[in-house]
């Protein structure tokens, strides 16, 4: 099962959500995290650049893609991508466990400490 599956199991959504909700959490990860490094993810992960655009592009009005800055920023993507704030340290979960073994438990910490709503 990978990852887009594996959400959208787990919160019993359906996988348009799922795949903006992951987008969110990776475009968060872009910034926090060195450019290869991400690369790393990107390769490891079916559709992420995908993912993460379908997530920008629901976090606005026509003509207003906001970036995912911070926690603030996170949350708002999320909530645009319809995930339930219930559900949100659960996605982030699986998302970071997901990428752990690809950027090592030390970055995935790091990104944890700075985006603690992720962590619930």
């Amino acid at each position: 099962m990978d990852l887009l599956q594996q959400v959208a199991a787990n919160l019993a959504i359906e996988e348009g959500k799922a795949e903006k909700g992951i987008g969110a959490v990776l475009m968060a990860l872009r910034m926090a995290i060195p450019k290869d490094a991400f690369e790393q993810v990107k390769h490891a992960i079916p559709n992420a650049e995908s993912m993460m655009g379908h997530a920008l592009m629901s976090s606005g009005r026509t003509g207003e893609m906001a970036a995912v800055t911070g926690p603030a920023g996170l949350l708002a993507a999320l909530a645009a991508a319809g995930i339930n704030k219930a559900d949100i340290p659960r996605l982030g979960r699986l998302v970071t466990e997901h990428v752990r073994p690809i950027i090592g438990s030390p970055a995935v910490d790091r990104f944890l400490e700075g985006i603690p709503v992720l962590r619930g």
